[in-house]
């Protein structure tokens, strides 16, 4: 069985950015930053409607840090659509979770569990039992969302899988049951990641550390990434464990990280599940390369004293922080990295929510569309008709 040589560092699936998050309603002109189209201009901007569509992103990054950035008073009339397309279910099966998991009203989950729950699941090939446990629980949830719309916009009004058809609503449905199968031999994915290295560095297996400094050095932190630090850069390349926030266990598999490639076995394809994504540019590249908190862009020796891990915790944090109920958010603020954390899932936070309406203020105020796989494809054939259909009529006359 063989891998193609350009799938091996990447991967075909791309469960994580590799440009970090934007708010996409700050203008700055036409610009594509890692498949993720943005076309907000001035004007545009201003008005009280936005259309925005993200093709091949990857993870919701650019979706949160926009709908937070509605909190600011100069939007606070303006309606969001967010158009989303993917070429593959299971990363459609990833926003889903990472929208819920943002969403969830404080009384259920604090700020600082909800960042790390998030951060482990994102990034992490092995997860502690409590997020696995929190995996499995949303999984059934998720499975009520697609199978029973009535309820999924009860819970979580802004998304809209309307556009799905009901082939890919069925495999959604597949894919979350693989979620909640607890059987730990269905899904090894620490031996699937080093098969990935091995495959990947060949020859240069027993010397990977040297291999993996270099591509740290020489690629990451030459293109702007001298956030993410030599510890956690090798520690992720070694056993895709990105994100160690606290101390426990990290020994189950996560299994939002799998999906199904065709490969060929004896001459013909067949279908494998597996460990498909990236396996160098490393998941800190979404929150943990850029802050506007000083204090975690500190030098001493002229290398950063914070890492990638602090800076993705920190920004995950602000971001959701504005997910919430302003009234929560102002009791939930995100510590500074190396102090201790603020919890935010006190009494006080959450007595007077009703966690079914919880934020429905500002998820009123967007909406995500989840298109169907092949969409792209279509319009394009649709275009070249008719240009064709032109193009003839033209000469005709």
């Amino acid at each position: 069985m063989a891998l193609h040589n350009s799938l091996e560092g990447a991967g075909s699936v791309t469960w994580w950015g590799f440009s970090p998050a934007l708010n996409l309603l700050v203008p700055s002109g036409n610009i594509s930053v890692g498949g993720s189209i943005r076309e907000i201009t001035e004007d545009k901007a201003l008005s009280q409607t936005i259309n925005i569509l993200l093709v091949g992103s990857g993870d919701p990054r650019h979706v949160l840090k926009t709908v937070a950035g509605l909190r600011q008073s100069s939007h606070s009339k303006t309606k969001l659509h967010v158009y989303i397309v993917e070429n593959n279910l299971e990363l459609i099966g990833r926003h889903l979770l990472f929208l819920t998991l943002a969403f969830e009203p404080p009384d259920r989950m604090g700020l600082q569990e909800k960042a790390e729950t998030f951060l482990e699941l994102f990034g992490n090939s092995l997860i502690r039992s409590q997020t696995a446990n929190y995996l499995q629980e949303v999984s059934r949830r998720l499975i009520q969302f697609v199978t029973e719309s009535d309820l999924q916009e009860g819970r979580l009004p802004s998304v809209d899988l309307s556009a799905l058809r009901f082939k890919e609503r069925d495999q959604l449905e597949g894919i979350f049951k693989f979620w909640c199968h607890p059987d730990p031999r269905s899904f090894q994915i620490h031996r699937m990641w080093d098969v990935r290295v091995r495959q990947y560095l060949e020859n240069r297996y027993d010397f990977r550390q040297g291999a993996f400094d270099w591509d740290l050095t020489m690629k990451l932190h030459h293109r702007g990434a001298q956030m993410v630090s030599k510890p956690e850069y090798m520690r992720w390349r070694e056993t895709g464990v990105a994100f160690e926030l606290r101390e426990g266990l990290y020994d189950t598999a996560n299994r939002s990280l799998a999906s199904g490639l065709l490969l060929k076995r004896s001459g013909e394809r067949v279908p494998v599940r597996g460990y498909w994504g990236d396996i160098v540019s490393s998941p800190y590249i979404s929150f943990g390369i850029e802050t506007d908190n000083e204090n975690l862009k500190k030098t001493a020796n002229g290398l950063p004293t914070k890492t990638a891990q602090d800076v993705s915790l920190y920004n995950l944090q602000t971001i959701l922080k504005d997910l919430v109920p302003k009234k929560d958010a102002e009791e939930s603020e995100p510590s500074v990295i190396g102090e201790e954390a603020t919890q935010g899932d006190g009494e006080g936070s959450a007595a007077a929510l009703d966690p079914e309406n919880h934020s429905s203020s500002l998820q009123s105020q967007f909406s995500i569309h989840f298109l169907p796989l092949n969409c792209l494809d279509n319009w394009l054939r649709r275009i070249a008709t008719i240009s064709s259909l032109t193009s003839c009529t033209s000469l005709a006359v």
